[in-house]
């Protein structure tokens, strides 16, 4: 039976179960997170099980990488009324939990990927590029519903927007591939990465001609996110995040909390004081130089988070 709260009920839930990472990208919003006091099996299980009943239809899990906790995969095989898009670097899928992850039929697994191997190689791993190809032939094999998730910076856009890459990409099985614009936060911001307005739209211009052109669903953020009125979908007003450690907060970019669901659950994150203030706000959720309009005005927001009682958690993204 489906709850009903005096709250707002996000349409998507992302839940980042853990911040380890089995790799160390140059880049990454996620790399100065921490580690410790993680979500337990059975908290990661209750919130998921409070999202079925609350009506969330898409559970977004990414991290850290989230194969490193062996029960992620268990707990989405577990929870078939959700619909799970996980993003991964693949390295810890092997062909029998992508048979696993096929067998679900739930879940939309991305693997990262940053354009050819060079470009792959050179933010992420030597060899990520040869794991990435790995992965999309084992999740081919077991007949999984697959894609890719890349990050477009200055340095790999042209590539990206190749139709030789979409081209390898659609050869390799992916039914769905994400672009997501790069964000300067974490530890070692590149801010010689943001696109220019001029690459927005350029690139823009591509995604819709590669929609029209090629046999692959092609989703790009934060354009298809933010929509014609440029407004952020997060902060509650349909999407928020689950840190590991159980903190809800407006986007995973940005890490400012004042409420936890280990005291309360995940109808605390819906009826948040704090994401509603932020929601009150209209212009905290337009964006101008940045993809990420709440990375944008994340000063104001932690004055915001001030008037907040709870755990009033906040961490500086840049």
């Amino acid at each position: 039976m489906m709850a009903k709260i005096r709250g707002r009920i996000p349409a998507v839930l992302a839940i980042s179960p853990t911040m380890r990472c089995n790799y160390d990208c140059i880049g990454c919003y996620s790399r100065d997170r921490v580690y410790n006091n993680e979500l337990t099996t059975e908290e990661f299980d209750s919130i998921l099980t409070e999202a079925e009943q609350l009506g969330v239809s898409t559970v977004v899990i990414t991290g850290g990488e989230p194969f490193i906790r062996p029960d992620t995969l268990n707990l989405m095989v577990k929870h078939k009324c959700l619909l799970f898009v996980t993003i991964t670097n693949g390295l810890l899928i092997s062909f029998e939990s992508a048979k696993r992850i096929s067998k679900s039929g739930n879940i939309v697994t991305l693997v990262s990927i940053e354009g050819f191997v060079s470009d792959t190689d050179f933010r992420r791993n030597e060899g990520a590029h040869k794991v990435t190809i790995r992965t999309f032939n084992y999740l081919r094999q077991a007949g999984a519903f697959f894609g890719f998730a890349a990050t477009n910076t200055t340095i790999n856009i042209e590539n990206l927007a190749s139709n030789e890459f979409v081209d390898q990409m659609v050869a390799s099985g992916c039914a769905v591939g994400f672009f997501t614009e790069y964000v300067p936060c974490g530890p070692d911001p590149r801010f010689d990465w943001v696109l220019s307005e001029l690459q927005r739209e350029s690139f823009r211009e591509r995604v819709l001609e590669i929609r029209n052109k090629k046999p692959i669903i092609i989703v790009q953020f934060p354009h298809d996110e933010y929509g014609k009125d440029n407004i952020c979908s997060a902060a509650g007003r349909a999407s928020l995040h689950i840190n590991s450690q159980g903190d809800v907060e407006p986007c995973p970019f940005v890490s400012i909390s004042c409420d936890n669901i280990r005291k309360g659950g995940l109808i605390v994150a819906c009826k948040s004081s704090f994401l509603r203030a932020i929601r009150e706000n209209p212009e905290l959720l337009q964006r101008k130089d940045f993809a990420c309009s709440l990375f944008e005005h994340f000063e104001e927001i932690k004055i915001l988070s001030l008037q907040f009682n709870g755990n009033s958690k906040r961490k500086k993204n840049y």
